[in-house]
């Protein structure tokens, strides 16, 4: 047996379950022995808890009249969390459908962002483009599982959306970030795929990658009429966001990065929540143990172990760290983290600006503080070809004219290890991507 957060019982034990006290224990999680039904009836109350709010209930009257329709979009990546996430939402939507003959408290829409291949190896992603082509066939089938109810779904392909407002981007020796727009033959065929392969490191990647996915699903919330969004992320990914973000520089966005929130996006007002906050890595994959007709539509994840460490991510490190954690039984560190994490308060400074790369608020300049910690005296020049050298550099940054563009701390540092020149769209590509790649609901029939 492990020192986990969840220890798997031995096949011939004779324990019985804590709850039903009829079958057989097969798990001890939180002190308590569970069968697998038990469990996951438990799990699915913690989901639940966090969806009491009057829009996710079946409603009538006056409260149904002043609602309306609520429609929820869940990000799906195929993962352990998402999956999870999807089968206890469509279960609860199930459930208010038999029991109010047809009625739901809210309508489901399923999102999938197929990431671009960052590896440049074309069997990496074999699995999710055979699903992308053959038009969401993958969860079609999975959709049949949760049957009266109908789940809307639609898929964004990252991977070839052009960068039609790419930008060339540099920082400069005062950490000034400058854009100047790209040639027209330059960025006619530059896609968000290439653009991401062409990063100096795979934490920029991921960095950036993630910034255009969060920036795609509020624009797709919007797009399909959804007021909610709902992540699957577990209270052990939302420890792993803190530690991340903290290392990247991002400490003002790890108070809203953990909470259940109220924001405006485009003048319009989404409800964001992680439903599964309350619950570790550990049982989500416990919970997926039990149920074997959702396994088969499982992604692998790549394996951050597998790698050496300069080749690994901040997000690969961090996710590393917490695996030993729940390996050495330490996991409730993570219920510290998160925890800590929603005590943070914003800055008392006022707001300056926003960022015209994240959106995230600017309250202090980031350039300044940079300059006061950074060493700009050089050592002295003791040859011709030295002093040569110098001459060209500082010819070089001198004639890097363009626009100045308002950045936070945490993406200065990111674009700063982006290399010369590096291109990336500046304006609302976001928008762009959803018109051109999302499935109309002519392409897209339900299940």
């Amino acid at each position: 047996m492990s020192s986990g957060p969840v220890t798997y019982l031995p096949l011939d034990t004779d324990d019985q379950c804590q709850r039903c006290k009829e079958k057989r224990a097969v798990l001890l999680s939180r002190k308590e022995k569970f069968c697998p039904d038990c469990f996951v009836f438990f799990m699915r109350g913690k989901q639940r808890k966090l969806m009491l709010d009057e829009r996710y209930k079946v409603k009538y009257g006056q409260v149904a009249d002043r609602l309306g329709v609520q429609k929820v979009l869940l990000p799906l990546s195929y993962g352990a969390s998402s999956l999870v996430l999807l089968d206890m939402v469509a279960s609860l939507l199930q459930e208010q459908n038999l029991a109010h003959k047809g009625k739901q408290g809210f309508e489901l829409v399923v999102v999938h962002l197929k990431e671009p291949n960052l590896s440049g190896n074309a069997s990496d992603n074999s699995e999710t483009d055979s699903d992308f082509a053959s038009g969401g066939k993958k969860f079609k089938e999975l959709a049949l599982q949760y049957s009266p109810v109908n789940i809307e779904y639609h898929e964004v392909d990252i991977e070839g959306a052009v960068l039609t407002a790419a930008m060339k981007i540099t920082v400069n020796n005062q950490f000034g970030v400058i854009a100047l727009p790209s040639s027209s033959d330059e960025a006619e065929k530059r896609t968000i795929g290439d653009a991401l392969r062409a990063c100096a490191t795979r934490s920029l990647q991921e960095d950036l990658l993630s910034l255009m996915k969060n920036e795609l699903i509020r624009g797709l919330s919007l797009k399909t009429g959804c007021k909610t969004i709902i992540y699957g992320h577990s209270m052990t990914r939302l420890a792993n966001e803190v530690i991340s973000l903290t290392v990247k520089g991002r400490g003002l966005t790890i108070h809203e990065s953990v909470i259940n929130k109220s924001i405006e996006y485009n003048q319009q007002e989404l409800q964001v929540i992680f439903p599964l906050r309350d619950i570790l890595k550990a049982e989500v994959i416990a919970i997926l143990l039990f149920n074997e007709a959702l396994q088969k539509f499982l992604l692998p994840d790549a394996k951050p172990g597998s790698r050496l460490a300069k080749n690994m991510t901040v997000r690969d490190l961090t996710t590393q760290y917490f695996d030993n954690l729940d390996a050495t039984g330490y996991a409730s560190t993570a219920s510290t983290v998160v925890k800590t994490a929603e005590k943070l308060a914003g800055p008392k400074e006022p707001q300056q600006g926003t960022c015209d790369v994240c959106g995230s608020s600017i309250h202090h300049q980031p350039q300044k503080w940079l300059s006061d910690i950074t060493v700009s005296i050089a050592a002295p020049l003791t040859t011709e070809d030295e002093e040569e050298y110098a001459r060209q550099y500082g010819t070089s940054e001198g004639s890097a004219e363009g626009k100045e563009l308002r950045v936070c701390y945490g993406c200065t540092v990111t674009l700063a290890g982006s290399g010369k020149q590096f291109e990336w769209p500046m304006r609302a590509t976001a928008q762009e991507i959803i018109d051109e790649f999302v499935l109309t609901d002519d392409e897209d029939e339900g299940p």
